[in-house]
């Protein structure tokens, strides 16, 4: 395969770029990666540490002098027992201690959002126990969503109607057993 750029060389770099419309991928010479706007890198220089790759992803400050980020991570608090602040986190990838994950509870959301395409709730693969009670749970989740969407356009009958459902299969979890994850 020939490189998307110049057309001349083999492709030997894939710029593989995955957003929420889709994966997007670029085949590029070393020549053209390298000049890229992309991504920079040298072929002489050593590979990134997981913590440079993600305190420069997420926007950690040692990374990023001399360039802009379109979004910043505020600093946030310091943590009280090891003194550990919210960019030197980004910048090492790791927490100093575990009053740290209770400090920095408010900018967590916003890290794991950006780490996983904006994705908070694992959809993965259920076992096969827990299918009817799972398939329950989401029902009243998607009965709860369109009670919350009658009220708020004003269409109470419907609302009401949806809770009642929802209080249906609420017993039917509970009478399935101890359910203390549904509200």
């Amino acid at each position: 395969m020939l490189c998307e750029n110049c057309k001349e060389l083999p492709a030997t770099v894939v710029f593989k770029q995955e957003t929420m419309n889709g994966t997007t991928e670029r085949h590029l010479c070393d020549k053209c990666a390298f000049y890229s706007q992309t991504f920079s890198f040298s072929p002489d220089q050593e590979p990134l540490s997981i913590q440079q790759f993600l305190a420069h992803w997420l926007g950690g400050s040692e990374l990023l002098q001399g360039q802009k980020s379109n979004e910043t991570l505020p600093d946030g608090p310091k943590c009280p027992s090891c003194g550990l602040t919210f960019h030197r986190f980004l910048d090492i990838g790791k927490f100093g201690c575990a009053t740290c994950y209770d400090t920095f509870r408010e900018q967590l959301p916003r890290v794991f959002a950006k780490l996983h395409n904006g994705n908070t709730n694992h959809g993965g693969k259920v076992p096969v126990s827990f299918n009817e009670r799972f398939a329950l749970k989401k029902q009243l989740e998607d009965i709860r969503t369109k009670m919350k969407e009658a009220v708020e356009a004003e269409r109470f009958e419907e609302a009401a109607i949806l809770r009642d459902e929802a209080n249906t299969v609420k017993q039917q979890l509970a009478d399935g057993g101890d359910d203390q994850h549904v509200i």
